[in-house]
């Protein structure tokens, strides 16, 4: 070859071999509310990825925890497809993480920033009608003081569970689903979790990469925060502190900071934040100062507020300001000018409540004793705030589709008005108030999950003084499970998860059928939703007038009497839904449901994609009962 030849071809192949990978767009695009539960996420890249790089995008719901799926390229290896094996749950964050070792064919990297993307699960249309569900005392014989709890599946079994953090206890205590569909909890599981000293502030990440959801919290005195690693039972390791040099601290964080992929801790305190990196087995390197211009940090949370695929950070004072620290990706960041922020800034968090896909924050404004937003304008700045009017000391700000319409709704949590107030988004950002629940004392928070599976919006309140924690159903649906697929049970003893059928060849855990909705023959809204099934699966919804037991293929059958089968499904990313609009009419109609009503079971029938455990490849999910009112 000619040197000519030669010359040319490094001007022609090194300058791409040299640049970095870069991401052209994601799916669903950054900090989009309302996406669907069997949603696939979607990066366009600008060259050919490496087939052996696809593991370092990695996939979190802030209730399923790590979530496992299939990745594939596509359009000529510039397409990655992540598609998760299990339905995200209602309401939920998923992040999409990919760090600074994912590689290109060509052997350039992704920028050392790594890149981060988020986005909101839909949530079912439901009335905002919070009905009493259930209470109990985390500690008759000794006060423990509650402020606040996770909300997660701390047993990956697609039930939200709950652990709820003590601040005189000093501990942390798991109550775990029933995963019945009824919204019942069991009592508390195991002896309590100790953490630091005064454990406030808290939030769940997988630390070290294990695949479990572990806790972090904040721990008020002393400044340090305590680290539990999950176990994946509802379990904890012994909890480790790490001290922050930093006294008093109220607020945390949890972040990639520097492009790596590991979640790092960062806690407020003394004009300052204090950031300590994760190390990438769950313990946390040395402390580091941001500097900060607000007085006495106390609030703060992390977001992508200028919508460059980094992890930033919002910091308040109790003097009534707040600003954001812009990451630079390498565990700096760029402060920005402080503004107003209606008040002592006790609680920060924040979601895109006006649908321009740009983070706004709201804060509980403790002393002030109201609640604020400011909307976000996409690169860093907010714009001044909206507040309500003074009702008592303010602690916790929620927010959370709890119509299902599309928008997030906001929650305030008073200890000083003895209240939780709902605030519903008319649709533009704009919140009118909705309605108030009475504590029996003060309310620490409230936690914005499904209980029962309906995939709409329950509420768990925690009352600081009384406490206690009050479980109250949006709505009254209660569709509960019989027949889960059991390793005894099951034809080939492919036991499936708690509350689930037997287990399938896409290793789900097994169908999971849930109902939402309205069961009246009058007013119909009813519908099924199977999950956990082979990709594109066949599906078939039966419904039987009582119950069975009989192997089938890979599952059980537990319907008995009339049997009768609704219109076929194909599933999508192993979900399908079934209701008036998939099956052509109501399923009360279909059904043949009489007008007064009546007590039907339903349970779902599937094709697997290859034989597992018999010849059949066909299997089942669990089974429901569904109490029809006229």
């Amino acid at each position: 070859m000619s040197r000519i030849h030669v010359l040319l071809g490094l001007v022609l192949f090194s300058p791409c071999a040299a640049a970095q990978l870069g991401v052209v767009s994601v799916s669903p695009p950054l900090n989009a509310n309302h996406r669907a539960p069997n949603e696939a996420v979607v990066v366009d890249f600008d060259r050919p990825l490496a087939p052996a790089s696809m593991a370092h995008l990695r996939v979190y719901g802030s209730v399923s925890g790590p979530v496992e799926g299939a990745r594939t390229l596509e359009n000529g290896d510039t397409r990655l497809r992540f598609v998760p094996e299990r339905a995200f749950l209602a309401n939920e964050i998923v992040t999409t993480t990919m760090d600074e070792q994912l590689q290109a064919a060509d052997g350039s990297f992704l920028r050392t920033q790594g890149y981060v993307a988020s986005f909101r699960v839909a949530t079912a249309p439901a009335p905002r009608q919070f009905n009493f569900h259930s209470s109990w005392s985390v500690s008759p014989a000794v006060f423990a003081r509650i402020y606040g709890g996770q909300t997660c599946d701390l047993n990956d079994d697609d039930f939200s569970d709950l652990a709820v953090i003590c601040e005189n206890a000093s501990d942390v205590r798991v109550y775990l689903s029933n995963h019945d569909a009824t919204g019942a909890f069991g009592p508390m599981f195991g002896p309590p979790n100790s953490a630091g000293n005064t454990p406030s502030p808290n939030e769940n990440a997988d630390m070290n990469g294990d695949g479990r959801i572990d806790l972090v919290t904040c721990d008020n005195v002393g400044g340090t925060a305590s680290v539990l690693l999950g176990n994946g039972d509802g379990s904890f390791q012994p909890s480790v502190q790490y001290l922050f040099t930093v006294s008093g601290t109220h607020g945390m964080a949890v972040l990639d900071c520097d492009g790596d992929g590991d979640t790092d801790v960062a806690l407020a305190g003394n004009d300052q934040v204090i950031l300590r990196r994760n190390n990438g087995d769950g313990t946390l390197a040395a402390a580091t100062a941001i500097n900060t211009a607000v007085n006495n940090d106390y609030g703060l949370t992390a977001a992508d507020m200028n919508n460059d695929g980094i992890v930033d950070l919002v910091v308040g004072g109790t003097t009534g300001t707040v600003m954001v620290l812009l990451s630079n990706g390498d565990g700096s960041f760029a402060a920005q000018p402080a503004v107003a922020s209606g008040g002592h800034c006790w609680m920060i968090v924040a979601a895109d409540v006006d649908g321009d896909r740009n983070m706004d924050i709201s804060i509980a404004n403790g002393s002030a004793q109201r609640g604020s937003v400011l909307k976000g304008n996409g690169n860093g700045t907010l714009q001044a705030p909206f507040s309500t009017p003074p009702v008592g000391f303010m602690t916790a700000t929620d927010f959370g589709d709890l119509d299902g319409d599309g928008d997030i709704d906001w929650v305030l949590s008073s200890f000083g008005g003895g209240v939780w107030q709902v605030w519903r988004n008319t649709g533009a950002g704009a919140f009118v108030f909705d309605q108030t629940i009475n504590a029996t004392s003060n309310p620490a928070c409230c936690s914005l999950l499904d209980i029962d599976g309906d995939r709409d919006l329950d509420l768990a309140l925690f009352d600081e003084i009384a406490d206690t924690v009050t479980i109250r159903e949006n709505g009254t649906l209660d569709a509960p499970i019989f027949c889960e697929g059991s390793a005894a049970a099951c034809p080939c003893g492919n036991g499936g998860l708690s509350g689930h059928g037997c287990e399938n060849s896409r290793g789900t855990g097994g169908g999971l059928l849930l109902a939402q909705g309205l069961p009246s023959v009058a007013n119909d809204s009813l519908v099924l939703n199977v999950g956990g099934l082979p990709q594109s699966a066949v599906t078939l919804v039966l419904q039987g007038t009582g119950p069975g037991s009989a192997p089938i293929f890979d599952g059980i059958l537990c319907l008995g009497g009339t049997i009768k089968r609704f219109p076929a499904l194909t599933a999508s990313n192993g979900f399908a839904s079934l209701s008036a609009a998939s099956a052509g009419a109501p399923l009360s109609v279909i059904g043949g449901v009489p007008l007064p009503g009546g007590v039907f079971r339903y349970q779902a029938w599937y094709r697997d994609n290859q034989p597992f455990c018999t010849a059949g490849a066909a299997n089942t999910s669990n089974g429901i009962t569904v109490t029809w009112t006229p």
